[in-house]
């Protein structure tokens, strides 16, 4: 048994033995995973020493961004007093915007009420026409009557002038009447 055992041990070291030899030390295989994964302490250190410059950078940058935002803040006016200046400059305040809408609406209101009185009293005006004829009627001025009337008298002087010149040749001259008598 003893020997059966030693055996069986013998086989077991030589078997692991051969295992052994397939594989790497620890250091060999610690250098292998470093190797790998790329995260040696020195590389390790060196990306830490980076960010920390970049850092330092960063708040340096941080830090004159912070001042000039400073100065330009203490520069610019609140937005109340950007928007009071404004309206003071445009003189175009809420206020009066309101005033001035209301005072708009107000005359228009004026302006609707005359508009209806002109065409109420327009309602009892007369056409021009009407209004003509009924003065022509008045006065008795119509131009067919004057037209009558021109003729009736440019009639009358005709034979008025007609008369004359029979009277004339009716008429003895002074001179046949001083015979005559």
């Amino acid at each position: 048994a003893l020997k059966d055992a030693h055996a069986s041990h013998a086989r077991d070291f030589s078997a692991m033995k051969q295992a052994q030899a397939h594989h790497a030390s620890v250091g060999e295989r610690l250098n292998y995973l470093e190797k790998l994964l790329g995260d040696s302490a020195d590389k390790h250190y060196q990306e830490i020493q980076a960010l920390k410059q970049a850092h330092d950078q960063h708040a340096d940058a941080f830090a004159k961004h912070a001042k000039e935002l400073g100065s330009t803040a203490a520069q610019h006016a609140t937005m109340k007093d950007r928007m009071s200046y404004l309206e003071k400059l445009l003189g175009d305040s809420a206020d009066k915007h309101a005033a001035e809408v209301q005072s708009l609406r107000d005359a228009h209101d004026r302006h609707a009420q005359d508009m209806a009185g002109v065409v109420k009293a327009q309602a009892f005006h007369a056409s021009l026409p009407e209004r003509i004829a009924y003065l022509e009627k008045k006065l008795g001025d119509s131009a067919d009557k004057h037209a009558k009337e021109l003729q009736a008298l440019k009639e009358a002087h005709s034979k008025h002038a007609q008369g004359m010149e029979s009277a004339a040749e009716n008429h003895a001259t002074m001179e046949e009447r001083i015979k005559y008598v």
